[in-house]
């Protein structure tokens, strides 16, 4: 396993780093959520700095996904503010790249981060430059997603991205208050999430916002249960989303244990959050 079974973080209590990631992205700090240290694939979070921008044209040598948590970037006057998301393959050119009022962007590379200057052809059916949750709304139905338990339940999802080519996903998940699930599961691929708003409870205790995991395949999860609500950010890695259902030996509840499952480095940024729910 190139990248570790991380259950979970909570990313605001992570420190910023300044040291630079690379030359092309002077001046941003950045929290490292995991990384694969096989193909430098990175999962992170980058702090935009107010008035930064790129200088000259250029174009990194690796695909960049991204979301946009606070603020707005812009590339190639296509403006991504909060809630916005981009896939932007590599080669792709940046003729203008900046933010105006500073950004935090969730942001996952496909290996190590280079740049260059030399015009080359990017693989123009990768690109995606720009869908938003708040401007277009959620998907009519789950289709291209298969998670039945939560779609039957009335909850709601943004597809993002299918890989025409592997099958990696990449979608947003709505999950109704008071939702209860009444089976544990598994995927045969990894699954990658950062919770975007709200609180949902499982095996592992209690995720809020900002939280993130990133799971290896075949790990029994859940069950899982919200009674806030909650949105997801959700990336499987290995093909499309597959759920394997299991009957729980035991009704689901909310006191859930704090199990975290994190390389000893993260523990202090996964220890139990007390939050008082009003109504």
């Amino acid at each position: 396993m190139t990248r570790p079974h991380i259950e979970f973080i909570h990313t605001d209590k992570m420190p910023w780093s300044k040291k630079n990631l690379n030359k092309y992205l002077n001046g941003i700090k950045y929290k490292t959520l995991s990384v694969d240290i096989l193909t430098n694939e990175m999962s992170l979070i980058l702090k935009y700095p107010k008035g930064w921008k790129i200088n000259n044209r250029s174009s990194l040598t690796v695909d960049e996904e991204i979301y946009v948590l606070t603020g707005s970037i812009n590339i190639n006057n296509q403006e991504l503010n909060e809630g916005c998301y981009a896939y932007i393959p590599a080669n792709y050119t940046r003729e203008l790249f900046f933010s105006s009022i500073g950004a935090e962007v969730l942001t996952f590379f496909s290996g190590k981060i280079s740049y260059t200057n030399i015009k080359k052809k990017y693989i123009k059916k990768n690109l995606i430059k720009k869908i938003s949750l708040y401007e277009e709304g959620w998907d009519k139905n789950y289709k291209g997603i298969n998670s039945p338990e939560i779609a039957s339940s009335g909850s709601k999802k943004k597809l993002l991205r299918t890989d025409t080519n592997n099958g990696d996903q990449t979608w947003i998940m709505g999950v109704i208050p008071s939702y209860q699930e009444k089976k544990v599961e598994s995927h045969p691929v990894v699954q990658e999430c950062f919770i975007l708003n709200g609180e949902i409870e499982g095996n592992c205790g209690t995720m809020v916002k900002g939280s993130y995991f990133w799971r290896p395949r075949d790990i029994l999860h859940g069950p899982y249960g919200t009674k806030t609500g909650c949105t997801i950010l959700s990336r499987s890695k290995g093909g499309k989303l597959i759920v394997d259902y299991y009957d729980l030996d035991k009704p689901f509840d909310f006191n859930s244990k704090h199990n975290v499952l994190v390389p000893d480095k993260l523990l202090k940024y996964s220890r139990k959050k007390t939050r008082k729910i009003t109504y």
